[in-house]
């Protein structure tokens, strides 16, 4: 009898963290995009470590007539994200750059953080996740 009670407890244990972990999904909005041209590439991240180098998830959505689209990453754990989205005008799958390695697509990041001199650093674009939620991200190729 005092196995079974052990083993209870053992399993109880170790079912408790994973309910824990509570999953949901993150609606992005991405703006200011010309209309019915191009789309976005977005990129979601965990951690300082894998920022803007190795997303956890990678997407892309085309634009609407209205110079918008709409991301939906379901099944997410309770943690810290940031999100970059860049807006791939002419299609070919990666943010075009200049010289120095100047982007010339528009990019954006979760809390609409800007860097200077450089991306947003991890802890300007970092947002808390606890559930589902909404997020807003502007572009800028085109005023609103």
């Amino acid at each position: 009898m005092n196995r079974y009670i052990v083993l209870f407890i053992a399993l109880w244990v170790l079912a408790v963290p994973s309910l824990s972990q509570e999953q949901g999904s993150i609606e992005v909005l991405v703006s200011g995009a010309k209309p019915s041209h191009g789309q976005a590439v977005l990129s979601l991240f965990n951690s300082s470590d894998n920022y803007l180098n190795e997303p956890i998830v990678s997407a892309h959505e085309n634009i609407d007539a209205n110079g918008k689209t709409v991301f939906r990453l379901s099944g997410l754990s309770n943690g810290d994200y940031a999100i970059s989205v860049f807006y791939d005008e002419d299609e070919n799958g990666k943010l075009n750059t200049g010289f120095l390695g100047i982007p010339t697509e528009f990019v954006g990041f979760s809390n609409n953080a800007k860097g200077s001199f450089g991306p947003p650093s991890y802890d300007q674009v970092k947002f808390k996740f606890t559930g589902s939620t909404k997020i807003s991200i502007n572009l800028g190729a085109v005023d609103e």
